[in-house]
């Protein structure tokens, strides 16, 4: 049994390789593009001097190419993670899946397309899945470019400071751009690909097990030459035909793969009994398990895929391109978006006059009735992260955080008022603020049903003036929670 799960790891594995193969070819020609533009915005084809060297930070201009192909890889392992998580284990043989399978360029256009009509999905949905792609993909491929030429720039000033051979270095790396250009850090292009596509691989499978939460999670192991000693010691203890219940502590603390950069592991939902279950203590695999910083946690909820981790931040800032950063989230519908504001650390806190211990990002302070609201919520099986305020943005007050489980955007108001007419109104104040759910506490007795409130929230979703980013209307009324959809 382990034999043959090994195997279809391996072929998981192997067809998201594929997929993937064109992509990291056709990233490496854009990066060289980027380069090319760089050399040609600041220098002649003269060797510069030390002062222009210092002074070349400026960025090129974004090269819509490497974004776009940066986009389509990253969308196109997620839905591969949707497939493989829904797909009978057996069925990967199957000549559908010839299209990935091939050793040719993959058409991505095309895969994308047999991927979207193999996972289903209404079109709102992918409609709300695409924007934070989007988003994500642009940071992930801009930081890299300018990773890439800030190491070429780095590289030159060194040479040129030490006189160890300037002359001959810049004539290389001139050469090298005139011809293919595979030789510029192959080792961080594939760690960049691996890393943020095996991200993108498996919260497709997280989405995809939401509808259906299993017992318990299995880790796979590919267990070869070339696995970490991290990889190793999770194999040794909870992997490769043992898995851990779905509520054991190591899932909020550690969380899901990737572990570490390269990292190729990835898990499985465990419903039936092929794999031993087991519960191993967490002080046992906080001795054992050594998980590199800023990996694991849950790919879905860490990052929400719109909130950057603050090393990114902290690139950003070091290249100058905030304004760009910001143009992209709040052309993808994220009008409120500052990314100072966005932070990877969020704490647990007690606020207001509850005993619940709300999650919030550094600088949130929610209102009482919004800590209640999240209470309430998470008791129904949601949770909710608090955001900061953006004051940056004039006449744009953001929403209060994020609904994870769903990856959401939300904002909470408390209907106090008796008069059913107040749905509507609040609504139509909390659609101003570009969430994708608004969430309505209906307090006290009301003299109006429960039906009489979904149709009052359904007339108002549906209204021209309300924006097409609210998607959803949830109402918190006598204890039950009633989602209405657009």
């Amino acid at each position: 049994m382990l034999q043959k799960k090994r195997a279809q790891l391996q072929d998981e594995q192997r067809l998201l390789n594929a997929f993937c193969s064109a992509g990291r070819s056709r990233f490496k020609k854009a990066v060289r593009e980027s380069l090319t533009t760089w050399f040609d915005l600041h220098f002649t084809d003269t060797p510069p001097s030390k002062e222009a060297l210092k002074k070349s930070r400026t960025a090129p201009p974004v090269n819509k190419q490497l974004f776009t192909i940066t986009e389509i890889v990253l969308e196109g392992a997620l839905l591969l993670g949707r497939l493989h998580a829904k797909a009978p284990r057996d069925s990967f043989a199957d000549d559908d899946l010839q299209i990935i399978r091939s050793r040719e360029a993959v058409p991505f256009e095309q895969a994308i397309d047999f991927l979207k009509g193999t996972v289903p999905m209404h079109k709102g949905e992918w409609e709300q899945l695409e924007k934070p792609l989007r988003f994500r993909a642009f940071t992930v491929a801009r930081l890299a470019e300018l990773d890439h030429i800030e190491k070429v720039r780095q590289t030159l000033v060194t040479a040129l400071e030490k006189g160890d051979g300037f002359q001959e270095k810049w004539a290389t790396l001139r050469e090298t751009l005139n011809t293919r250009g595979e030789d510029i850090a192959p080792g961080y292009f594939e760690t960049v690909y691996r890393t943020n596509v095996q991200t993108a691989y498996n919260a497709g499978r997280l989405m995809q097990y939401q509808d259906n939460p299993p017992r318990a999670w299995e880790l796979l192991v590919i267990e070869d030459g070339r696995t970490s000693d991290t990889c190793k010691g999770i194999a040794s203890l909870i992997g490769n035909g043992r898995a851990l219940p779905s509520n054991h502590p190591f899932w909020k603390k550690y969380g899901f793969p990737p572990y570490h950069f390269n990292c190729r592991t990835t898990f499985r939902a465990v419903y039936d009994t092929d794999a031993a279950v087991q519960n191993v203590p967490i002080k046992t695999l906080q001795s054992a398990i050594h998980i590199q910083k800023g990996f694991g946690g849950n790919p879905i909820e860490k990052e929400s895929w719109w909130r950057i981790t603050d090393t990114m931040k902290e690139r950003i800032v070091k290249y100058d391109i905030a304004d760009e950063v910001n143009a992209c989230a709040h052309q993808v519908g994220l009008k409120n978006y500052d990314f100072s504001l966005a932070s990877e650390k969020t704490e647990k806190r007690q606020l207001g006059t509850t005993k619940y211990h709300a999650t919030i990002i550094k600088g949130a302070e929610p209102k009482q009735h919004e800590i209640a609201i999240a209470e309430a919520l998470e008791k129904k099986g949601y949770k909710i992260v608090f955001t900061p305020e953006n004051h940056l943005i004039q006449g744009i007050k953001n929403p209060e955080g994020l609904e994870t489980t769903l990856n959401k955007i939300v904002e909470m108001k408390k209907v106090d008022s008796n008069n059913i007419e107040k749905i509507g109104k609040r609504i139509t104040e909390a659609a101003q603020q570009h969430p994708e759910i608004a969430i309505l506490h209906l307090g006290g007795e009301k003299p109006y049903t429960k039906q009489q409130a979904i149709e009052a929230a359904r007339k108002t979703l549906h209204e021209e003036k309300i924006p097409d980013t609210l998607q959803e209307v949830w109402l918190l009324l006598n204890g039950d929670l009633i989602r209405v959809k657009k």
